[in-house]
């Protein structure tokens, strides 16, 4: 299956420890993008059948896969 975005929120007890977090994550099959401390977030993609994986973490709070969408072409007959 083709890797989709992951939005990865970090429990706030765990802020501190954001980058071993990050490390556990990359090393169950997450392909860091960004890691956010202000924010307790982490970014990447990884296949969707890891989220429960990822979950699993020690610290992690939520992951959410990230949808996608996509609007029709332009076209007089159908609005938007």
């Amino acid at each position: 299956m083709a890797d989709v975005g992951m939005v990865i929120m970090v429990e706030k007890d765990k802020r501190a420890d954001i980058a071993d977090v990050a490390r556990s994550l990359e090393a169950k099959g997450l392909h860091i993008q960004e890691t956010i401390p202000r924010f307790r977030t982490i970014v990447g993609t990884s296949d969707p059948a890891l989220a429960s994986e990822f979950r699993s973490v020690d610290g992690v709070e939520t992951v959410r896969p990230q949808a996608t969408f996509q609007l029709p072409e332009m076209d007089e007959k159908v609005p938007q």
